[in-house]
């Protein structure tokens, strides 16, 4: 009788086991199916960056900022030299988050091309106020259906 007892009692805990493992398992995929569709969640965002006389800026970097999060998820983009942008967020022009965004325009030159050596650095055309999302002044709703913006950037102030 107490072989059977001592029988049961291990193929109970080995099926409690084997429970807790389809659980763990199936939270686990519950877990990674939500991480990898962040991309579900995104909208399709392109544009082009441009000054107020028309002129393109073709090359540079944008990032869209999701205003309402802190520690918010960041959608950026390559400025192409037709001045054209798409962004991504989790993945290569999968769009951003729907919502109010902040946006920052980098343009600076490429270092490491030789051209870094003091006073060989060219000036960028670009004012550095849009390098931050403070000072920018640019914010745009990125709704939940495609969106296409025209971003208009100013030159940098001449000095004299």
């Amino acid at each position: 009788m107490r072989e059977s007892t001592s029988l049961s009692l291990w193929e109970s805990r080995a099926s409690a086991r084997r429970g807790l493992n389809r659980i763990a398992g199936l939270l686990l995929l519950v877990f990674f199916a939500g991480c990898s569709g962040g991309s579900n969640n995104t909208s399709p965002v392109s544009g082009i960056v441009r000054f107020p006389d028309g002129k393109l800026l073709r090359e540079g970097t944008i990032e869209f900022e999701l205003a309402s999060e802190e520690n918010a998820a960041t959608a950026t983009g390559e400025i192409g030299p037709d001045g054209s942008f798409v962004l991504g967020t989790f993945a290569a022009a999968d769009g951003a988050i729907p919502g109010k965004h902040r946006v920052a325009v980098i343009c600076d030159v490429v270092i490491g091309n030789g051209a870094e050596r003091p006073g060989m650095i060219a000036k960028t055309k670009l004012d550095p106020k849009f390098r931050d999302f403070g000072t920018s002044g640019l914010e745009f709703v990125v709704q939940k259906s495609s969106n296409n913006f025209i971003v208009e950037v100013t030159y940098a102030p001449v000095e004299q």
